[in-house]
């Protein structure tokens, strides 16, 4: 389990952990942090890159190839972007899932029925609606999404469950890619919390993994244009 953030002392929506596991013909691995990627008691504001976090890992695997892992994460808690890639033996077939767990998506009030698990597509983008309050949650990938709602009470995830409250915690679906040299990319963003400098980093996390003559630059301008496109409409 990759913890991002806690809980504990925040009642908004927010993502707090990612359950990532890579299977390959011989094995099946998990990636996991040893404790939260942010911290509210901390602050980036005077960093290189301002407030953010942008960590990078390599993790070798024993089939000859590295897998290549980057996170952008503004310590605001408004995005986060995800990306990996394998490095090494080509023809190494890799698949990597990815399943988001989501705080703060409890009903607020008598008429809010919580969380709606039905993902919907808007402009090739995935939302959700954790509560009649919002903010709905935003997903931009190359991957494949597939609806899989899973509460925390019927999920063995010890590590998520210490970051939130068992009615408070929810993931409602996973992401899989099949992993290669070309970035296999995850971006969540909360609807509504419109952030300059924040859209002019996740752009320039989109642009650093656009290698000239990858087969994925295609793919990865689609979700840059994609939210350019809702950043206009929220404007308009």
């Amino acid at each position: 389990m990759i913890t991002i953030r806690s809980s504990k002392d925040n009642s908004q929506v927010a993502l707090i952990s990612l359950e990532v596991t890579v299977t390959t013909p011989r094995n099946v691995y998990t990636i996991s942090s040893d404790g939260s990627m942010t911290d509210s008691g901390s602050s980036f504001g005077e960093g290189l890159f301002g407030g953010i976090s942008w960590p990078r890992s390599r993790f070798r695997l024993p089939e000859g190839v590295l897998l290549d892992q980057q996170m952008f994460l503004p310590d605001d808690g408004s995005a986060v972007a995800l990306s990996w890639a394998l490095i090494g033996n080509e023809g190494c077939a890799a698949q990597l899932v990815a399943r988001p767990f989501f705080s703060g998506c409890g009903p607020r009030s008598f008429r809010d029925v919580g969380f709606q698990f039905d993902s919907e597509e808007d402009g090739g983008r995935l939302t959700w609606l954790p509560n009649v309050r919002g903010p709905r949650i935003v997903a931009d990938t190359n991957g494949q999404y597939r609806d899989e709602p899973v509460r925390l009470s019927d999920c063995l995830c010890e590590q998520a469950a210490a970051s939130a409250s068992r009615e408070d915690l929810i993931t409602p679906g996973r992401f899989e890619f099949e992993l290669s040299q070309c970035p296999s990319v995850l971006i969540f963003s909360m609807e509504g919390n419109a952030n300059a400098q924040r859209d002019q980093y996740v752009g320039a996390f989109l642009a650093g993994l656009m290698q000239k003559d990858s087969p994925t630059r295609a793919g990865l301008r689609k979700i840059a244009s994609a939210r350019i496109r809702s950043k206009r409409l929220a404007v308009a």
